[in-house]
């Protein structure tokens, strides 16, 4: 048969592809073939006014409302070579031509055209490669798919020969639906521009059927954090002398303290039995779970994409934008071999892993490319990962391997231990006794708290006491969690919007602000809406676009599309209505913010008219001297507070909010409440009421040392270094100190955080984590060994 073009989705993938064929030309199976490969999407839609007949385009162009909605009947739907900005203008993106046209002259030449773009759950992959075929007038050659679910050499090679007939680019299931929901969202411009004019806005409030939600889901959580009142209630219970608390479900709770009946009486404790229970390992990650935890550490969203990305290329982790929560037997087969591998290079012993059965909680059939693990190539340390693709590199093997591993060790095991009060026996309580650390050995993820009330365990408790005595408890009802990163895609992942890559690269979005633009503010994974984005929250309530069911309607469209059960002209017609009644609700919505909020939005963000400020009720009022302070300034250290901060403040209440620094641009947390005070300035007074924020004292340190290191003078932490729950950490001697000081190494025994014994060795070193500088001692990785196998790890302290 003829050259077959093989057109990849990117330089990574058509390098994967040479490995396993043989080169990037050549004959492999009898048939011969020639790589080649985009940049990801080398094309766009047209922007909506040049997509509609001349007597429109003015139409199309403008962002009055009296042009909207928009008929989708309208639209050619046609598509350009990408653009980009340059010299502030937005043109044809160079490289994207020439590519273009490499590729013509590439693939005019084969018999056959071969889309091996990425098989994806939104089949953006499968879009990605037909439209540049399509482009370039070469859809009627012949044409062929290929499907994989990873890019090691076998699978690539099994899919060459596999490679599928496709009889029309229309008939692929996978590109209609990824070409629907591209113009789906070409479609909500309509909803950005809605936003933007309603609210009277001069920089544009960025919409979407993600974002939106995003917007809505995150505002709501700040006010109903923000105006959580810490109301007290009071109850009986039983305390046994070995901690555990007995507790009555059906007991009656009270607003006071002296209301709460007295009369109960010390009783023996009844012991009801004891029963061994098991709990089974976490379920494998996806990359929503995954950034959520390192966005704690600093890392953001988009970096945790581009960084996945790289190594996915490399094999190290699997592929990124899978919507699979488990593997197949298959790929737990594949990896199964290299699972010794992969504990030695993140510390974990072998020997814990004693499950090395598939489980059928983490073993399923009928997914694709299999949920977020490690890759077929391990590397040699988390030193080689770090020297590859950085800290953060390290910190994604480190926490996938880990999470992955855990399926391979046993059930975490307790014993629990019942009870009740033998005088009045419907207070009941419990203790669970630890048995078998199984899993837990390997890996947990300390869960989010919450703020509600929670019945802590006895530390050191094995059994329940023999005699319990009543006291008062004081409760609180539980605190809405701050939207943290996870919070919101756990609120995500309850409606089944989107993969884990979806949900992360759209919260990259929607918290970058190299624009002076992102609708969110996010701090170690604390996340507090921009000016914009409250802006945004507060003209959504109501409408469809801010609701996750139009996500989860579209993406019911999609799956209708594919199967070749629904129509996409039809779905696409039935946006002008969502946009028809959006415009009434938003506009209701913006009428409510008058003598509120109106932006001008500039270049460099937000700025208001005049300052924002608050009508103080006459008991904040403040008179100093001859002048009366009626107002308060509405906005402090870039936060603006909300209407229910607002509504706490002028009730005298202390509230909590996330602040910029001016000086620094970091943010921070504090608490505080509207006070008087007077300003002093050039020689004049200034009186004022507002906010004023109060931060906890900090202790002096008593851990560090100073000294001259390298003929500079430095401080470091020389008394309980790498502390933790196991030990109270290293203090190093006079003479250590004076060796590290003299640039020398040293060796001393020392604990991990998982309670395992190893010889650190290591000496005073200067460096930089997660953008700031550091000093102090830090672990030589490449001579640390443990007693219980090799752990291979920088540790900052």
């Amino acid at each position: 048969m003829g050259k077959v073009g093989i057109l990849t989705e990117k330089p990574s993938a058509a390098r994967n592809f040479a490995a396993a064929l043989g080169g990037m030309s050549g004959t492999f199976a009898g048939t011969e073939y020639v790589i080649v490969h985009a940049r990801g999407h080398l094309l766009e839609l047209k922007d909506p006014a040049a997509m509609v007949p001349a007597p429109l385009t003015d139409k199309y162009k403008s962002w009055e409302l009296e042009h909207l909605p928009w008929n989708a009947d309208d639209f050619r739907w046609e598509r350009e070579i990408r653009r980009r900005v340059s010299g502030g203008k937005l043109v044809t993106d160079p490289d994207a031509k020439s590519l273009l046209h490499e590729l013509r002259t590439a693939l005019s030449g084969c018999e056959s055209i071969c889309n091996a773009a990425d098989l994806d759950p939104t089949g953006e992959g499968s879009l990605l490669g037909w439209e540049i075929v399509e482009y370039l007038g070469l859809e009627n050659k012949k044409l062929e798919r290929m499907e994989f679910l990873d890019e090691t050499p076998a699978s690539l090679r099994k899919a060459f020969t596999a490679r599928r007939p496709v009889t029309a680019i229309a008939a692929e299931g996978d590109y209609r639906k990824a070409d629907f929901r591209s113009k789906w969202d070409m479609l909500s411009m309509q909803f950005t521009r809605l936003a933007t004019k309603t609210t009277g806005a001069s920089t544009v409030l960025r919409n979407g059927r993600l974002k939106s939600a995003m917007v809505v889901i995150v505002g709501d959580g700040l006010d109903a954090h923000h105006g959580y009142l810490k109301k007290a209630f009071y109850e009986n219970r039983f305390r046994d002398e070995n901690g555990v608390t007995y507790t009555d479900p059906e007991i009656d709770r009270f607003e006071n303290e002296n209301e709460v009946p007295g009369g109960l009486q010390s009783s023996p404790v009844v012991h009801d039995g004891t029963t061994r229970k098991k709990t089974g390992p976490p379920k494998l990650m996806d990359l929503a779970a995954l950034s959520s935890l390192l966005s704690k550490k600093g890392f953001g969203a988009k970096n945790v994409l581009d960084t996945y990305q790289k190594m996915y290329e490399a094999q190290v982790v699997s592929y990124p934008r899978t919507e699979d929560k488990f593997i197949s037997i298959e790929q737990f087969n594949e990896l199964l071999p290299s699972v010794d591998a992969i504990a030695g290079v993140v510390g974990v012993d072998p020997a814990a892993l004693s499950h090395r059965g598939p489980r059928t909680s983490h073993i399923k059939s009928g997914g694709a490319h299999g949920a977020n693990r490690p890759g077929p190539n391990v590397p040699p340390s988390l030193a080689a990962v770090e020297k590859a693709y950085g800290e953060l590199g390290r910190e994604i093997y480190e926490l996938l391997a880990k999470n992955y591993l855990t399926m391979l060790a046993p059930d975490y095991e307790y014993d629990q231990h019942r009870g009740h009060v033998e005088k009045y026996p419907s207070f009941v309580g419990s203790l669970n006794v630890p048995a078998v650390l199984g899993w837990k050995g390997v890996f947990v993820v300390v869960e989010e708290e919450d703020g509600g009330e929670r019945d802590e365990q006895p530390t050191g408790a094995t059994a329940l006491g023999t005699v319990a005595d009543p006291f008062v408890h004081e409760g609180f009802p539980p605190r809405p969690p701050h939207p943290t990163m996870g919070w919101l895609m756990k609120q995500l992942e309850k409606r089944s919007v989107g993969t884990g890559a979806t949900r992360t690269s759209t919260y990259a979005e929607v918290t970058n602000n190299s624009g002076g633009k992102a609708l969110m503010v996010e701090k170690r994974g604390k996340i507090t809406l921009s000016a914009i984005g409250e802006l945004n929250h507060r003209i959504l309530p109501g409408t469809h676009i801010g609701d996750l069911t139009i996500t989860e309607q579209v993406f019911e469209q999609m799956a209708q599309i594919e199967a070749g059960t629904g129509d996409a002209a039809d779905y696409l017609s039935l946006v002008a209505d969502l946009v028809r009644r959006d415009l009434e609700t938003m506009k209701t919505n913006a009428g409510k913010l008058s003598g509120e909020l109106t932006a001008r939005m500039g270049k460099a963000g937000v700025t208001r008219e005049a300052v924002e400020m608050i009508d103080l009720p006459p008991e904040l009022h403040f008179t100093h001297a001859d002048t009366v302070v009626t107002r308060a300034k509405r906005l402090f250290g870039g936060h603006r507070f909300t209407d229910t901060e607002v509504a706490a403040l002028l009730a005298g209440r202390v509230i909590e909010i996330v602040a910029t620094s001016a000086k620094s641009g970091k943010t921070f947390t504090c608490t505080g409440k509207l006070e008087p005070g007077v300003r002093e300035k050039d020689g004049k007074q200034y009186p004022h009421v507002s906010f004023n924020p109060q931060f906890e004292e900090r202790a002096p340190r008593t851990d560090l040392v100073s000294g001259v290191w390298k003929g500079k003078q430095v401080t470091f932490k020389g008394r309980g270094w790498g502390a933790n729950d196991h030990w109270p950490g290293k203090d190093f001697t006079e003479q250590e100190l004076a060796s590290l000081l003299a640039g020398e190494t040293i060796e001393f025994d020392a604990t991990s955080k998982t309670g395992k014994t190893y010889r650190a060795k290591g000496a005073l070193a200067a460096g930089t984590y997660q953008g700031s500088k550091t000093f102090g001692f830090k672990l030589k990785f490449e001579d640390r060994t443990s007693t219980a196998g090799t752990k291979k790890r920088t540790v900052r302290r």
